[in-house]
């Protein structure tokens, strides 16, 4: 018997079981604890939300668990009547609620567990890991709670952790349900007024969740989103699946050169008239590859330079969701300014604000609400198990500090750059090691891959 500790049980966490149990050797018995403190699993952030038009950014048929079987994903939802009308694009792409699609998740969990019930058991345990230390068996996980587990391996599999709020804020702000730090927790902007003006931090697709969801409830204030470079979001064109980015040639090894072969493809592109998201998705099915062939000092110069434009161009939004931003864009509902945040201060209406505008200059505005939307923080060390697993040299963060580091088959570093057997990390937190790894396809394919033989957990390490 194989004894797996699984910290985290979204939707790395719950992919990460299915494809452990569906590539698990004859004759060997997995036990596998889901350490999780949501009551459902398969939800995290991005799947728990119960908001209707909060939609998957990508079509269902894109969505599947298994590569392999590219409309497992679609034959579910449409089985359980989740492809509404609502749903569908021009070119028929269905894009579900993310609520529906976490119940995709979690049915398929199930179902997978029952049909291996004689050789896996899985349990979730609803806690929180805080601390994680080596023994001779393997490692003893420490839960909020005191008490600990056993195991021979254990995977991270735990998502982002959420930021700061930015600026600085007053005391009084911070106690108004109308400044609204965490906008994903439950009926969190009921709190804000029909007629309100609100002021929405950041211009991701956190933004734009926020903002469609304010629309649907037909709000009558403005809505103004800021950023320091106003980048939102991008929409879709056309789907590739080739990964053809370097054909022949040798990876980049500047970003300056990535920049510059990137925009040849676009350019090539563009004469064929199919638009620049076939190039973006090329780059990001080879960037495993493209990211390890760049020197740690360039790869910190495309975080620091590059990234907030790949994302927006990478990570691109529902049609549904991009055309109601748009159409309250051109009725003046809704404005992007770019904008950083300085002082927030509580007044007898709501709040006052200093934006501060390019040039450095401030900019004084009453909102009746706030609300951050600035994504997912970027110290993870915060976190109490990564602070914990820092400080006993079990790991060490990647080159660009935006997680662990690890090996190409997501085995966790320890301080000295060496294995830590039976220790692995998944997900959000090796984006800094793979280049990208936060798409549910991406996590989900990287699993089934790495896990398809079954030897990297069900052997001596």
């Amino acid at each position: 018997m194989v004894n797996i500790v699984v910290i985290g049980g979204g939707f790395t966490g719950l992919a990460f079981v299915i494809h452990a149990i569906r590539a698990r050797p004859a004759g060997v018995i997995f036990d596998l604890t889901i350490v999780e403190p949501s009551a459902k699993l398969g939800r995290g952030i991005a799947y728990g939300t119960t908001e209707p038009l909060h939609r998957i950014n990508v079509p269902s048929d894109r969505m599947s668990l298994f590569a392999d079987d590219s409309t497992h994903a679609t034959r579910w939802l449409r089985e359980h009547d989740a492809l509404d009308t609502g749903s569908v694009d021009e070119q028929g792409h269905y894009y579900v609620s993310r609520q529906r699609y976490g119940e995709y998740v979690d049915a398929t969990l199930k179902q997978v567990v029952a049909e291996a019930a004689a050789h896996a058991r899985v349990n979730h345990r609803r806690a929180s890991a805080t601390g994680l230390s080596k023994i001779s068996s393997g490692f003893n996980v420490t839960l909020d709670d005191g008490s600990q587990l056993e195991a021979q391996r254990v995977a991270l599999c735990f998502g982002h952790t959420p930021s700061k709020p930015p600026g600085r804020i007053d005391e009084d702000a911070l106690r108004d349900p109308r400044l609204i730090a965490h906008p994903w927790s439950h009926d969190a902007l009921h709190a804000i007024p029909g007629d309100a003006s609100v002021l929405l931090v950041g211009t991701g697709l956190t933004m734009a969740d926020v903002a469609v969801t304010l629309i649907g409830r037909e709000h009558r204030g403005r809505i103004t989103a800021i950023s320091r470079r106003g980048l939102r979001a991008q929409p879709h064109g056309i789907f590739a699946d080739a990964a053809d980015f370097l054909g022949n040639t040798t990876p980049p090894t500047t970003a300056r050169e990535l920049v510059q072969r990137l925009r040849q493809r676009i350019a090539r592109d563009k004469q064929a008239n199919i638009g620049w998201q076939p190039a973006a998705d090329a780059l990001r099915f080879e960037l495993p590859r493209i990211w390890n062939a760049l020197p740690a000092h360039e790869q910190r110069r495309v975080v620091r330079r590059l990234l907030p434009f790949w994302d927006v161009h990478r990570f691109r939004i529902a049609p549904q969701i991009h055309a109601a931003i748009e159409r309250a864009i051109e009725t003046g509902q809704m404005r992007v300014v770019k904008a950083g945040i300085g002082d927030i201060q509580r007044h007898a209406h709501g709040f006052r604000v200093g934006l501060k505008r390019p040039g450095g200059r401030i900019e004084e505005h009453d909102f009746g609400a706030v609300v951050f939307c600035t994504g997912p923080a970027r110290d993870i060390e915060r976190n109490p198990l990564v602070k914990s697993l820092l400080e006993s040299r079990l790991a060490r963060l990647d080159a660009v500090k935006a997680g662990l580091d690890t090996d190409l088959q997501s085995r966790i570093l320890d301080a000295e750059g060496n294995v830590s057997p039976g220790l692995f990390a998944f997900g959000p937190m090796t984006r800094g090691s793979f280049g990208e790894m936060t798409g549910a396809p991406d996590i989900a394919r990287h699993l089934e891959r790495l896990l398809k033989d079954g030897s990297l957990l069900a052997y001596p390490v």
